[in-house]
């Protein structure tokens, strides 16, 4: 098994189990331009988070931002038809409380492997549509 397969294995596994899954986003540079990454790097990450939304998933920011930014956060998001659970908070409660981490299956940011990570996601995506499994992580465009 190659060392992306695993983590594909286990998002499909987890999201059949649950018939959704917990996206933690970045907000800056990820579904927003900031610094580096461009309004269509940015757009393509919102339409990722969107098909994922079609197939049950939960959509977190969580974000180093101040929280006078988190009502521009949310404008942002709805003007993008992105649906979000919240901004730094669970969209469940967790059986062992808060301990202030929000918890997600999986994490977004620029600063960490995204578009890799997208691959992992859509290949996990293809998995649950299908109910099969695949070995490939070759789509992105970016």
């Amino acid at each position: 098994m190659n060392r992306i397969q695993k983590y594909v294995d286990r998002l499909t596994k987890e999201w059949r189990e649950h018939k959704n899954l917990i996206i933690a986003v970045d907000f800056d540079d990820t579904i927003s331009p900031w610094g580096l990454n461009t309004t269509q790097e940015c757009n393509y990450v919102v339409e990722k988070l969107k098909s994922y939304q079609q197939q049950g998933a939960y959509i977190v920011i969580f974000t180093a931002c101040n929280p006078d930014r988190f009502e521009d956060i949310s404008n942002f998001c709805n003007q993008n038809d992105l649906i979000i659970t919240g901004i730094n908070k669970n969209p469940i409660e967790l059986p062992y409380g808060n301990n202030g981490k929000v918890y997600a299956n999986v994490f977004l940011d620029d600063r960490a492997g995204l578009l890799e990570t997208l691959d992992i996601l859509d290949a996990a995506l293809i998995n649950v549509k299908s109910n099969s499994n695949i070995n490939n992580s070759e789509f992105s465009q970016f």
